[in-house]
């Protein structure tokens, strides 16, 4: 092998592990942020908290 070869596996390695960290650091925000929006979330109860539990099926 020659050192270019070489350099160049090297380098495309380096591509590889630097994609795989960005990745996993923009995962980890978009997660920090969804359970920061949903704890920001108020909690409501519905105006109609039975509408919709039973069906009248008679005709």
């Amino acid at each position: 092998m020659d050192i270019n070869s070489i350099m160049s596996a090297q380098v495309s390695q380096l591509q590889q592990t630097l994609q795989f960290s960005i990745m996993d650091k923009a995962m980890n925000i978009g997660a920090a942020s969804t359970i920061e929006m949903l704890n920001d979330m108020p909690e409501q109860t519905a105006v109609h908290p039975y509408k919709g539990m039973t069906i009248d099926i008679s005709i």
